[in-house]
């Protein structure tokens, strides 16, 4: 065998086969592994795992292994104290490393182990050693050694073939070429197999959004953070938990970025982009059609009655003079009732309860103060009413006309002042002068802008609870009414 001595001096070359592909749902059914010490092969071993589950017949068409297999093989936790003490202290190489090593380390972790090793990832070693190869999956590696395998998708087979391929590599390659390698892998923080380390390497630690792209250039995400490199560097730590992270770990191939002079730019430009592009996992902040409000009407005694209505997004001032925005009219029911029960509203006057004589269910168990029979006035009632929803009255455009906000840089490394255009709570967009901005607004007046409640949250955010701290680089300045009237 080929001297394996320029690679890590003590490392396991594993494989694992499981009954999918998200490691905090599917489990284990088979591992291999191969123990290495100072360039030779000590070691052996290889376990089928009983799941505790079926197994999809899409696995057992591709692996070979059915519950048949596994039902007399050990579960994970009965060879959990064994492959733990193996692994200790090794660097786990693996092709692919991050889906191993995800399974592995949220297994053990239902075994109340913490697995904390380096990883090596033999997909990444060779694009790095032999980048005029287009393909470095597995079966092209077989096909490019020449290899038969007999047992392709079994877990030691598979191990045996990253073994073959790392005694190519050190029949190709100087060990010093092979060392240089590993030790850049091994310093880098875990990335998937299919980015570029150079998209990693151009990130700034600055403010701004990031975008994920799959390998046919399809949007999966588009995330921000006041620093990009570090925002997405922690996307990659975290798919060992998270099947949304596993799942585009899998999926991603490219990362472009976009930089802002600060936090407010990024979040805009988030929300934005989201809403246009609607990539494939940005589930949270998808366009919303129907927004809910709660109204007041006034009946002929004087009474104010409280009910949810479907909000008219292109009329923002009304939006302002009603009470709460609501992603749907479960949620703006819900907190109707909790106002209700905490301040001790009429159900009746609320729409809850149907009856038309009579009081309502709630003063009967004291939970009504009597508006619904008289025992409390309408002055009495109205004023609680208003007061408790003091909380949930929406925030009114201050300004008497549009603003635009200037955002200075809040770092040396970036020059430019960008201007953003807002009426009404409305985010019109980036403007580069005086022209554009006029001509935005005149637009505007032919083309309504629908409201948008995640814009507005951060807003209020930023304009309206001003930290000098954190908000300094922000200017707003009001537009006059002479150029309102010079822009129609």
């Amino acid at each position: 065998m080929t001297d394996l001595s320029a690679f890590p001096p003590s490392m396991v070359i594993l494989d694992c086969e499981t009954t999918g592909g998200r490691a905090s749902r599917d489990r284990l059914t088979e591992i291999a592994l191969i123990e290495v010490e100072d360039g030779h092969v000590v070691k052996r071993w290889q376990t089928l795992l009983n799941p505790l589950r079926p197994i999809p017949p899409w696995i057992t068409r591709l692996t070979g292994i059915t519950d048949a297999t596994v039902a007399d093989a050990p579960t994970f936790d009965e060879i959990a104290d064994e492959l733990f003490a193996c692994l200790d202290g090794k660097v786990i190489v693996a092709h692919n490393a991050r889906f191993d090593y995800s399974f592995l380390r949220q297994s053990f972790q239902r075994c109340g182990y913490t697995l904390g090793n380096k990883t090596l990832c033999s997909v990444k070693l060779s694009r790095q050693l032999f980048p005029e190869h287009r393909s470095h999956g597995l079966d092209r590696i077989i096909e490019r050694l020449g290899l038969t395998i007999d047992n392709r998708h079994r877990a030691m087979a598979d191990t045996e073939v990253l073994l073959a391929f790392f005694e190519h590599i050190s029949a190709q390659f100087p060990a010093t070429t092979i060392r240089s390698a590993c030790k850049q892998q091994l310093k880098r923080p875990s990335i998937p197999s299919h980015v570029s380390q150079s998209d990693i390497d151009l990130l700034p630690e600055a403010a701004g959004i990031y975008r994920f792209y799959d390998a046919n250039g399809g949007l999966l995400y588009i995330g921000k953070s006041v620093n990009i490199r570090e925002r997405v560097l922690s996307h990659f730590g975290q798919d060992h938990q998270h099947g949304k992270e596993l799942d585009i770990s899998q999926q991603l191939h490219h990362i472009t970025f976009q930089q802002t002079p600060s936090d407010f730019g990024a979040q805009l430009l988030e929300n934005t982009e989201i809403k246009h592009y609607s990539p494939r996992f940005n589930r949270r902040q998808t366009k919303t059609k129907k927004l809910y409000q709660l109204t007041l009407t006034t009946d002929k005694q004087g009474y104010h009655h409280l009910k949810t209505e479907v909000a008219d997004m292109t009329e923002i001032n009304t939006i302002t003079q009603r009470y709460g925005l609501f992603r749907s009219r479960k949620q703006a029911e819900k907190k109707m009732l909790e106002l209700i029960d905490t301040h001790r509203l009429c159900q009746k006057l609320c729409g809850i309860e149907k009856s038309q004589r009579g009081a309502c269910f709630g003063y009967q168990l004291k939970k009504c103060r009597g508006a619904c029979c008289g025992d409390e006035s309408a002055e009495t009632y109205n004023l609680r009413l208003q007061l408790a929803l003091a909380q949930l009255k929406n925030q009114q455009w201050p300004w008497s006309g549009p603003i635009v906000v200037e955002e200075h840089p809040v770092h040396d490394d970036w020059d430019d002042v960008i201007f953003h255009l807002i009426d009404q709570w409305c985010y019109l967009g980036q403007v580069i002068d005086n022209e554009e901005c006029l001509a935005t607004l005149s637009r505007r007046q032919h083309t309504p802008v629908s409201f948008d409640l995640d814009a507005y949250k951060i807003l209020l955010r930023f304009l309206l609870t001003p930290s000098p701290q954190k908000h300094h680089h922000l200017r707003i300045k009001p537009i006059s009414i002479e150029q309102l009237e010079h822009a129609s």
